[in-house]
């Protein structure tokens, strides 16, 4: 399938998506909004594709919303959000797959609730993530407002939101956000290489462990304790579990198929 405005890759059962308007620093129109759902859709519902990367060609990931647009088929503001942002945001959410948002440079305003909407960020040294809307008057979209407060607490989230802070890449990193700060030059290398391992990964533990934990961040230590010993229950003697204790005793890697 062929897009517009990003291009869809797949080698070694990962996925990448590189969204593609560096003119516009990857600012989202509404074709790119469109083909995000899209291309969510068919990398959520592809059992062959274990990883998703995130990225955006040129100079930065993502910075925001295209203002200059102006011919749209949105009622409204809120209608751009729940029908057009909402579906591929929690397609990346609720992928039963790993997410790696792999940020080449600024990831502002919608581009940093796609950031935060990935499940392990990436980042180059130079890159930032900014929630810019209070410059124009406007508060945290995309669900922003939930994803940076639970990943930073309330008042470092509010303190970054009402002055429209960059969280640079060794704050991201010493806060939690970044997994892995990278030289930009190495930024593409070390994002594949770190795709390939997890998808080398049991499909059923990682989308378990995801579900899981995203879970727990609203739900009650015993209510996740019962989730934890249903699914155990469930997947205790699959394949995928009886190929892992077999490469585990005979000392080799596991092939999950």
């Amino acid at each position: 399938m062929s897009y517009e405005t990003i291009s869809l890759e797949i080698e070694n059962k990962v996925a990448t998506i590189i969204i593609n308007r560096p003119k516009m620093m990857n600012a989202f129109n509404e074709q790119l909004i469109w083909d995000m759902g899209a291309a969510t859709d068919l990398v959520k519902n592809d059992d062959q594709i274990r990883a998703l990367v995130i990225t955006g060609a040129g100079r930065g990931f993502s910075a925001g919303a295209d203002l200059t647009e102006r011919d749209t088929s949105w009622k409204d503001t809120k209608d751009a959000l729940v029908r057009g942002y909402s579906p591929f945001l929690k397609n990346i959410i609720e992928m039963p797959k790993p997410v790696i948002g792999s940020i080449n440079g600024a990831a502002a305003g919608i581009g940093a609730a796609l950031a935060m909407a990935c499940d392990l960020r990436i980042m180059a040294k130079d890159a930032y993530i900014m929630s810019v809307f209070s410059n124009i008057a406007l508060v945290p979209d995309g669900g922003l407002s939930f994803l940076l407060t639970r990943a930073i607490g309330y008042a470092r989230a509010f303190e970054y939101a009402i002055e429209a802070k960059k969280i640079q890449s060794d704050e991201c990193l010493e806060m939690g956000i970044a997994n892995k700060v990278v030289e930009l030059e190495d930024l593409v290398f070390e994002t594949k290489k770190w795709a390939e391992h997890l998808a080398k990964r049991s499909p059923q533990a990682l989308s378990h462990t995801k579900r899981l934990m995203n879970a727990s961040l609203i739900k009650s230590y015993d209510e996740i304790f019962a989730e934890e010993a249903d699914i155990q229950n469930n997947i205790f003697g699959s394949p995928e579990n009886m190929e892992g204790v077999n490469a585990f005793l005979e000392k080799r890697e596991a092939d999950f198929k």
